[in-house]
Order: C-alpha cells, then sequence, then structure tokens
C-alpha cells in the first residue's frame, strides 16, 4: 500500500480480499483480534490516495463512545503512519478527515438523521451486528459503491447471515486471529487459552466461526421476525411485563401479544440505573402510561410507588415452581420475537439450564444474569395473558 510520500507499509489478509472483491457487499466475519478492522481501515485509505474521483466514506459504529475508543483511532493511526494526517483538515468536533477533494466521516448511529440525510460512496459498519437492518437498509439506499460489514459471530441468530451474507452481491470472508500480521504474541496465548477452557467461546472468537445453539438451551425454536411483521395489533390481546432493576441489573419490559396459539415479543426497555421515576418517565416516552403493566412480585415497594405515580399495573403470580410452570405454558405457544429485540436474542441464547457435576442437565435456570427480560416475558404471559388452565400456579 503506498501513500503521498511512497511509504509502504504491511496489510492484513483482510485488505487484499477487500481489494480483490468486486462485490457491492463485503462482509469480513471473524474472530477476536483478527485484524478486520485495521484492515478495512486500510483499505479505505488507500481508496483515499488512489482514487482521483471524489470519495465520500463513512465509517459507523452504533454509539458514539465505541466509535472514538476503535476503528476512529485505528484510522487515525493508519493515517499517520502512511503519512496523509500532514495534509489532511481534521474536524474532531464533527469527526471529519478530508484529504484532497476526497471526505471521511465518522457517525454513531443515535441520531437518526445521520442514517437517513447523507450520501456517500463508500459505507463501513464496523461491529455490524449491533446494528438493525433496517439501520443497514438506510445506509445502503444512500451508498452508491461499497457497503463494507465487519463483525464477530457472536449471534446464533442474525439478519447478517440471514439477508445479507446469501445475497448474490455479498462476498463474505471468515478470518481469525491467525490472519493477524500485528498481533502481539501475548495476547495470541490468551486468545488460544479459551480453546480449553471454553469451547463455545474458542469457536466464536478463536476459529470465528458462527455461534451455536448451547447445549441445554430453554428455548431454541422461537422464529425471528422484523416488528413490522407483527400481527395486527387490533386483533391481538396483548400484555407487558416489567422486571425491576437498578445498579447490577437491567429494569427490563417487554410487549407480548398473543393470538390464537401464538405469542408475539418484543423488547421495549433494556437499561440500569433507572429509579422508579426515571422507569415511568420511560414508560411514558413509550406512550404506554394507560397501559396495565405486571410487574415483578417480589418488589411490592417498587409496585406501590409505580401506582402512586400513576401506571396501572399488578404483581406477578409467583409460588412455588411458578418458574418451571411459566416456562412451559410458553412452550405450549409457538413464539415469534421481533429482530430488533437485540437483548432479547441475547438472553435467549443464553437463557440454559444448569448442569449437575457429571455434565447432565438437571432442573434447574442457569443463574448467569441472561433472565431479566425472559422474566418480564414470563409475567406477561402468565399472569397478563393468562387463561383460565394457566391460573393455577403453586
Amino acid at each position: 500500500m503506498e501513500a503521498s510520500r511512497k511509504e509502504t507499509i504491511e496489510c492484513n489478509t483482510q485488505f487484499y480480499q477487500t481489494v480483490n472483491s468486486d462485490k457491492r457487499i463485503i462482509v469480513h466475519q471473524g474472530g477476536s483480534r483478527s485484524g478486520k478492522t485495521y484492515a478495512i481501515c486500510q483499505y479505505l485509505i488507500y481508496l483515499l490516495t488512489t482514487r482521483e474521483k471524489r470519495l465520500v466514506i463513512t465509517i459507523a459504529r452504533k454509539t458514539l463512545p465505541a466509535l472514538k475508543g476503535s476503528v476512529y483511532r485505528d484510522f487515525m493511526e493508519i493515517a499517520d503512519k502512511v503519512g496523509i494526517t500532514y495534509f489532511a483538515e481534521i474536524n474532531k468536533a464533527e469527526m471529519t478527515f478530508k484529504y484532497k477533494n476526497h471526505l471521511v466521516e465518522f457517525i454513531s448511529l443515535d441520531n437518526e438523521m445521520k442514517v437517513r440525510g447523507r450520501k456517500r460512496t463508500h459505507c463501513f459498519l464496523n461491529e455490524a451486528n449491533e446494528f438493525f437492518l433496517e439501520d443497514f437498509n438506510q445506509l445502503s439506499l444512500r451508498t452508491t459503491e461499497k457497503m463494507i460489514l465487519d463483525f464477530n459471530p457472536s449471534d446464533v441468530i442474525h439478519w447478517i447471515y440471514s439477508d445479507i451474507c446469501t445475497r448474490d452481491d455479498c462476498d463474505t470472508f471468515i478470518t481469525t486471529f491467525e490472519d493477524n500480521a500485528f498481533l502481539d504474541p501475548e495476547i495470541k496465548k490468551e486468545i488460544l487459552r479459551m480453546k480449553e477452557r471454553d469451547a463455545d467461546r474458542w469457536r466464536v472468537y478463536g476459529l470465528g466461526e458462527r455461534a451455536t445453539f448451547k447445549e441445554g438451551q430453554i428455548f431454541d425454536n422461537w422464529k425471528w421476525i422484523d416488528y413490522n411483521e407483527f400481527i395486527d395489533k387490533d386483533s391481538s390481546e396483548v400484555s407487558y411485563g416489567l422486571d425491576w432493576g437498578y445498579s447490577n441489573d437491567e429494569t427490563s419490559i417487554v410487549e407480548v401479544r398473543r393470538k390464537n396459539d401464538r405469542l408475539y415479543v418484543h423488547e421495549l426497555l433494556y437499561k440500569k440505573g433507572l429509579t422508579n421515576q426515571d422507569i415511568f418517565n420511560e414508560i411514558k416516552n413509550l406512550g404506554l402510561e394507560e397501559e396495565l403493566f405486571i410487574c415483578d412480585s417480589a418488589e411490592p415497594k417498587s409496585l406501590e410507588d409505580m401506582k402512586r405515580l400513576g401506571l396501572y399495573c399488578k404483581p406477578s403470580i409467583k409460588g412455588a415452581g411458578s418458574v418451571m410452570n411459566g416456562i412451559q405454558i410458553i412452550k405450549e405457544y409457538d413464539v415469534f420475537a421481533s429482530k430488533q429485540s437485540k437483548n432479547l436474542l441475547q438472553e435467549y441464547q443464553y437463557y440454559i439450564w444448569e448442569s449437575n457435576k457429571d455434565g447432565q442437565t438437571i432442573n434447574k435456570i442457569k443463574q448467569n444474569g441472561m433472565d431479566h427480560l425472559m422474566d418480564a416475558f414470563r409475567y406477561a404471559v402468565t399472569t397478563g395473558l393468562a387463561r383460565e388452565s394457566n391460573l393455577i400456579i403453586v
């Protein structure tokens, strides 16, 4: 790779894969520290130094802190190495990099207008599994040349697999830490330790392979669809479940709809550090302050606070065996979950049965902190949507 001052630098495998691809969409699936982000930044800087026609390149990450701490830093480091920062106009406040007649803009997707209001020649979605399919669609509609995505394949189910990698205008490349020419030997040793310690993590972060359902997963047959494909709201019963949280756990709210033998579940809130007043404000912002909420009965004080704030709410039905009974009730339905419910998807993958010392699955849920939305879902179904046959919970 050659810059304006004729300096050549070494590039990772993903750089050459991207240069040689003639597809509109390029997906880089890789394990931890595979060097994919760095190599893609090398490719984009290569374009800046070799193309005459004006380029507008968007580099996006879901949140601003993540953007500043990762891909922005990598890009600036490479630009400095090849010597183009001296000739560039850099605006740190606006997060733009102008070189010759080209523009590189760094954006986070916390502002919808950043997605819908700009046009570009190239777009790079860093850690693309953090984005929603609609984010990709809106950015792609305004990108004239290439869409580039990179991600760790830690999700069992994701729109990247189903909606992007299956397209005939997409190239997908899988790389690992072994493809990273710049990896520190000590970091490599740490990654190799996963091979013995955790087979699931090694598969994803060591080998760069797509995650699989975990052994003992409680639910494994849900269908994931776009929220806009949910059934007509006027023709379905609805219930809202709320699980309390604060400093260590996320306050979680789900919308659950039922029609015949189908349940439709959508994540509405998943956030730490909320007071009861904050929770009520979040519910008002959702326009649901006049709806009935089924809340975790373990916190009667919080329940009373919410009632005094004006929320129509009631405690979930609990008792010995209520969790197992609730799981069994949910299993009686065909469950459809929204693709937008990213945290619910993660809980779905890690909601598993405990194992005994012999490795045998036992009838007890593994306590790994991945159950807040699942609990809210259960409250909404077993209390909010309870049928006559489901009211006996002992």
